[in-house]
């Protein structure tokens, strides 16, 4: 059991540890800034991260999940395991136009101050590489292949505007669950003014499966969104189209609802194959999204460890989610919260220029090196408080029968 000096001494040694790698660590930012890759090819990036860690004694595995840019870097043993993720994938012709830089060193950050704390405390800490967020989403991928199993809270930090906040009330961090959708029909060639009748038309099979689908949007929750385009629609206009294809995303604040839809709009996409004649592929993306369990007795953690060190933060939003992302698929397998905070004193756009000069900035570092100590102060939290693990671990276990 951890007493109340050991517990004094390892919150000190966690600061400390930050600390101590301040200019390293803006180093390992400006290092990933300046080399902007894109997902899956972020070699440098994370070649850069997994090195950094085993510099500081972590034991580093790369290539997890089949995945060559992602890595699993730890420290310590046994139970409890508090989990860090890192990010570092850029925007194809953007840059770090969503700051992935400094995600990666809040996560490494954090991971290092925690392990400070581990001679005091016991545990264990690991720091994730996740790659292809902006693209395939790496995290889906590790976490299907049970690369955060055992953790007993997962962690990270985002980057954004001045309405940025911790997720720490009921109802917010909510982000969409997400099914890719391919929807192809095979026709019948035929000229369009000649011979129309002997032609079989895949584009008005999936011309009809839009207004299906529009006819469908009356009748679905009001957070669900259903959105597409026509990817081919024929080569001639004197030429009966014998094949079209389309390309959809099927979002939902449930992944239970988001099948649900799903499968009607392969049902009105049935339908359009029967009216027209046409063949139907219908294939679904790989790799679902999954809609974003916040753990908010974890949250409000790092909320007041934020509070301490002097960050003060608007309070969130509470309202649906409006976008996806694959921190999902975390948290249905562990208690996760990735935790937003502002390195800019404006609302601007993201994915923007804008955005790749506010992530090189003082004020930038500055707040994710803070963010840094807070979710090593909450990961300390976890290690050290039974009670609250078990809160962590109820609330998480309720959410995610809910969303069954």
């Amino acid at each position: 059991m951890s007493t109340t000096g050991n517990l004094e001494a390892a919150r000190e040694a966690v600061l400390a540890a930050i600390d101590a790698e301040r200019d390293n660590l803006i180093a390992l930012s400006k290092f990933i800034h300046a080399n902007p890759e894109v997902a899956l090819q972020e070699v440098k990036s994370s070649a850069a991260c997994a090195d950094f860690l085993a510099e500081r004694g972590f034991s580093v595995e790369r290539g997890v999940a089949d995945l060559p840019t992602a890595f699993h870097a730890s420290k310590g043993d046994g139970r409890p395991h508090v989990g860090y993720l890192s990010e570092y994938d850029a925007l194809p012709g953007v840059g770090h136009g969503c700051g992935h830089n400094l995600i990666a060193i809040a996560g490494i950050g954090a991971g290092i101050g925690l392990a400070a704390a581990l001679p005091h405390v016991g545990g264990r800490v690991s720091v994730f590489g996740t790659p292809a967020e902006e693209a395939i989403g790496g995290k889906v991928i590790m976490a299907r292949a049970g690369v955060f199993s055992g953790l007993d809270a997962a962690m990270g930090a985002h980057p954004g505007t001045s309405e940025a906040a911790v997720p720490y009330l009921e109802g917010s961090g909510q982000a969409l669950a997400c099914q890719g959708v391919r929807i192809a029909f095979h026709g019948k060639a035929a000229h369009a003014a000649a011979d129309p009748h002997n032609g079989i038309n895949a584009l008005n099979a999936l011309i009809e499966t839009f207004n299906g689908i529009n006819a469908l949007r009356q009748h679905i929750k009001d957070e669900a969104r259903i959105h597409g385009i026509i990817t081919q629609g024929g080569q001639a206009p004197n030429v009966v189209p014998d094949y079209a294809e389309g390309s959809f995303l099927v979002r939902a604040s449930t992944r239970a609802y988001m099948q649900e839809l799903v499968d009607k709009v392969r049902a009105i996409a049935e339908g359009a194959a029967s009216m027209t004649g046409a063949r139907l592929t219908f294939e679904r993306s790989e790799e679902p999204y999954y809609d974003m369990i916040t753990n908010y007795p974890l949250a409000r953690r790092i909320k007041k460890h934020l509070d301490d060190l002097g960050l003060q933060l608007p309070d969130p939003k509470v309202e649906p989610g409006k976008g996806s992302t694959d921190w999902g698929n975390v948290s249905y397998e562990v208690p996760s919260v990735e935790t937003s905070y502002p390195i800019v004193d404006r609302v601007i756009t993201w994915h923007s220029k804008e955005v790749v000069e506010a992530a090189d900035s003082e004020l930038g570092y500055a707040n994710t090196l803070t963010v840094a100590k807070a979710l090593a102060l909450a990961g300390l939290d976890v290690l050290t408080d039974a009670a609250l693990r078990a809160e962590i671990g109820l609330a998480f276990e309720r959410e995610r029968a809910a969303r069954a």
